[in-house]
Protein backbone atom coordinates (compact mmCIF):
# COMPACT_ATOMS: atom_id res chain seq x y z
CA UNK A 1 0.00 0.00 0.00
CA UNK A 2 2.79 2.45 0.84
CA UNK A 3 4.41 1.60 -2.50
CA UNK A 4 1.24 2.70 -4.30
CA UNK A 5 1.10 5.93 -2.30
CA UNK A 6 4.78 6.67 -2.99
CA UNK A 7 4.30 6.00 -6.69
CA UNK A 8 1.25 8.29 -6.75
CA UNK A 9 3.14 11.07 -4.97
CA UNK A 10 6.10 10.74 -7.35
CA UNK A 11 3.85 10.84 -10.40
CA UNK A 12 2.02 13.86 -9.02
CA UNK A 13 5.30 15.69 -8.41
CA UNK A 14 6.51 14.92 -11.92
CA UNK A 15 3.28 16.13 -13.49
CA UNK A 16 3.31 19.36 -11.46
CA UNK A 17 6.93 20.02 -12.36
CA UNK A 18 6.26 19.36 -16.04
CA UNK A 19 3.33 21.76 -16.12
CA UNK A 20 5.30 24.56 -14.51
CA UNK A 21 8.05 24.49 -17.15
CA UNK A 22 5.72 24.81 -20.11
CA UNK A 23 4.14 27.98 -18.74
CA UNK A 24 7.32 30.02 -19.23
CA UNK A 25 7.54 29.33 -22.93
CA UNK A 26 3.80 29.91 -23.32
CA UNK A 27 4.08 33.30 -21.63
CA UNK A 28 6.96 34.29 -23.92
CA UNK A 29 4.92 33.25 -26.96
CA UNK A 30 1.92 35.20 -25.64
CA UNK A 31 4.05 38.32 -25.18
CA UNK A 32 5.30 38.02 -28.74
CA UNK A 33 1.76 37.61 -29.98
CA UNK A 34 0.59 40.62 -27.98
CA UNK A 35 3.45 42.70 -29.38
CA UNK A 36 2.48 41.73 -32.92
CA UNK A 37 -1.16 42.52 -32.26
CA UNK A 38 -0.25 45.89 -30.75
CA UNK A 39 1.90 46.78 -33.77
CA UNK A 40 -0.89 45.76 -36.13
CA UNK A 41 -3.38 47.87 -34.17
CA UNK A 42 -1.07 50.91 -34.36
CA UNK A 43 -0.73 50.46 -38.12
CA UNK A 44 -4.49 50.23 -38.47
CA UNK A 45 -4.91 53.42 -36.45
CA UNK A 46 -2.45 55.20 -38.73
CA UNK A 47 -4.31 54.02 -41.83
CA UNK A 48 -7.63 55.10 -40.33
CA UNK A 49 -6.20 58.53 -39.49
CA UNK A 50 -4.91 58.88 -43.05
CA UNK A 51 -8.34 57.98 -44.42
CA UNK A 52 -10.01 60.51 -42.13
CA UNK A 53 -7.55 63.21 -43.20
CA UNK A 54 -8.18 62.42 -46.87
CA UNK A 55 -11.95 62.53 -46.35
CA UNK A 56 -11.68 65.87 -44.55
CA UNK A 57 -9.53 67.29 -47.35
CA UNK A 58 -12.07 66.06 -49.92
CA UNK A 59 -14.93 67.71 -47.97
CA UNK A 60 -13.05 71.00 -47.89
CA UNK A 61 -12.40 70.83 -51.63
CA UNK A 62 -16.08 70.13 -52.29
CA UNK A 63 -17.12 73.06 -50.08
CA UNK A 64 -14.69 75.37 -51.86
CA UNK A 65 -15.98 74.19 -55.24
CA UNK A 66 -19.60 74.94 -54.36
CA UNK A 67 -18.94 78.48 -53.12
Amino acid sequence: MTLVIRAAVILMMISITGCGQGDKSDKAADLGLLKTQRETLEQAKQVAQGAQDAAEQQRQEIEQGTQ
